[in-house]
């Protein structure tokens, strides 16, 4: 007897429970990160003390302004400020010795590397790495380092999610997500920003308007859970202490905000290539890298000489902009002054985030702006709080590309809740005008690993690719989730090119062979050997991969290529070698 219509298909049922079995075993592993989030946090916050501690306060004397009280001040000891530039080179040394001794691919700001792994290593990161990267960072901070705290803590508990889906034998895909829950999870931990830390972990991946809404639910639980283990230990108070009575009750003051937008959009296009062009520097200098983050060292700590306040992460002097009692013109010096700073610490190969400094410099940028707004439009009375807590979100959506994520954690990190509606008008401005500026720019953001939308990332253009095939094989009922490696490829091996664009062209495999002019050769020489074919994947021991321009074809490959119609079929058979389609 045929079933009646509305009964479900009696396969949907197993599959649904599979997928759902899926969505709570993660969210169990994202609470598992969480933990370990919190506590990896804990862990890297005692060590930067102690390094600060030993080095910075212990030999140099100094000790930097704490946020949190309304007007904190420095401590210079009895030698003044002469042994700084010392401190910072012994904390380099010892930060370079480490990274390019045991894991080079610590150095720089973590988050990008984070970012890289996501896109390109299946979120694959060495165990040793975060290790190394909380030794040398907390060196590298703890001695005077220009240099934030969320990189490091970030790469630290996205190497506790790669460790885990190893010990647990996850697919990549879940590794993936398990890697952005870390991310979350460290960020929150160490900024007390548990919703903005959620959000940055999806959408610092693009550097477009995108985010990777799949692994949302998962970036939420790691960060609640690495929020509350931290306030176990440390409390729940906000970062900065923030005047409660400030919100934003004034249009008129939207002119001001609008004017710190565009100005953190064009800093946020200026500190990219100063960081990278500082990178280049030391990349082309010919000592060991192992030398190379003292050299940095030595000369922030010169510049700290005449201007301590761009050592470590600053946050003190943030407190004092926020607070009103650092006023006038040589705030907007500051903030320029720590874009140099920040890089010659991390650009050199230091380890540290970069966060952290754009905090200083959007809040810098901020109370200068209201500053300047009193003189030019005196009567209104811009508030130096409310600008430089609208500032810090500002620099950083635009310097970062980040415009969603920002203008939440700042708010999470000041308890500033009354100055949404003018961080909403500022990021958006910073992010519009940033992108503008830099277009064309060599070093366009600050994240090199970002990618502009998901189609352009490796990891979903294979997922795409995989489900075109199978769309084609199997029509537009296919189950997607189901996708194995497709049979259209074994066609295409034997002959049948499949016509596109109504004729106009076709879609067709290469055997690259050992005698095959394409073996050795890069996909962007392969474009100029043969300008009338296209790469569309390079199919690699069953692995799709992303046909990059520096991505080298090997004897074995199976290309996959677009040509016009009027391809002659020599051609084809060419650039396989010899063979035959």
């Amino acid at each position: 007897m045929t079933p009646p219509e509305s009964d479900p298909p009696r396969t949907a049922v197993p599959a649904a429970l599979k997928f759902q079995w899926k969505e709570y075993r993660l969210l169990f592993y994202s609470a598992l990160i969480g933990v370990a989030g919190g506590l990896a946090a804990q862990i890297f916050v005692w060590l930067l003390n102690t390094a600060e501690r030993f080095l910075l306060v212990g030999i140099a004397g100094y000790s930097a302004p704490e946020p949190g009280i309304p007007n904190p001040e420095a401590i210079v000891g009895p030698h003044g400020l002469w042994l700084v530039p010392l401190v910072t080179t012994l904390g380099g040394l010892i930060s370079g010795i480490l990274v390019y001794s045991f894991a080079p691919e610590a150095e720089g700001h973590g988050t990008d590397a984070a970012v890289e792994s996501f896109h390109y290593k299946g979120g694959k990161i060495r165990p040793i790495v975060p290790l190394i990267k909380a030794l040398s960072s907390a060196v590298t901070i703890g001695s005077g380092g220009a240099a934030g705290r969320e990189g490091p803590t970030a790469q630290i508990s996205v190497g506790v999610g790669s460790i885990l889906a190893d010990l647990l034998r996850l697919p990549d895909e879940e590794r993936r997500i398990l890697v952005l829950a870390g991310m979350a999870a460290g960020l929150a931990a160490i900024f007390k920003s548990p919703l903005g830390m959620a959000i940055f972990a999806v959408e610092i991946l693009y550097s477009g308007m995108a985010f990777e809404t799949e692994a949302l639910i998962y970036t939420i639980v790691a960060s609640v859970i690495a929020y509350a283990v931290n306030g176990l230990f440390v409390g729940w108070t906000p970062i900065f202490l923030f005047p409660g009575n400030i919100h934003f009750t004034r249009p008129v003051e939207l002119a001001g905000y609008a004017a710190l937008g565009v100005l953190a959009g064009v800093v946020g296009a200026i500190e990219p290539p100063i960081f990278y062009r500082t990178r280049d520097f030391f990349k082309a200098l010919r000592v060991p890298n192992h030398i190379k983050p003292a050299i940095g060292g030595l000369l922030v700590g010169v510049l700290a000489l005449w201007v301590p306040e761009i050592l470590s992460t600053g946050y003190g002097w943030i407190q004092k902009a926020m607070t009103g009692n650092y006023i006038g013109g040589f705030l907007i010096w500051l903030a320029l002054l720590k874009i140099i700073a920040m890089s010659l610490t991390i650009s050199s190969g230091g380890s540290g985030g970069v966060f952290g400094p754009n905090v200083y410099i959007g809040g810098m940028l901020g109370a200068w702006v209201a500053y300047e707004a009193d003189r030019w439009i005196p009567g209104v009375g811009f508030m130096p709080p409310a600008f430089a807590v609208v500032g810090m979100a500002a620099v950083f959506a635009g310097t970062a590309r980040v415009p969603v994520a920002t203008m939440v954690m700042v708010a999470e990190m000041t308890g500033g809740y009354g100055l949404i509606v003018p961080s909403m008008l500022a990021t958006a401005l910073a992010f519009v005008v940033q992108r503008t500026i830099a277009a064309r720019s060599r070093y366009p953001r600050l994240y090199e690993a970002q990618v502009e939308l998901r189609t352009d990332s490796p990891t979903h253009y294979e997922q795409m690719l995989r489900a075109a095939f199978a769309v084609l094989e199997a029509g537009p009922l296919v189950n997607l989730h189901n996708v194995t490696f497709p049979h259209l490829v074994s066609l295409l091996r034997h002959g049948t090119p499949i016509p596109i664009h109504n004729g106009q062209g076709f879609l067709t495999s290469l055997a690259v062979g050992e005698k095959s002019p394409l073996a050795g050769r890069t996909v962007a020489e392969m474009s100029e050997l043969y300008p009338e074919m296209v790469a569309a994947a390079v199919i690699r021991a069953k692995q799709v991969l992303y046909p990059r321009g520096a991505t080298r074809l090997q004897a074995g490959d199976q290309l996959l290529v677009v040509a016009g119609r009027d391809i002659k079929i020599e051609a084809v058979q060419e650039a396989e070698g010899g063979g035959s389609l």
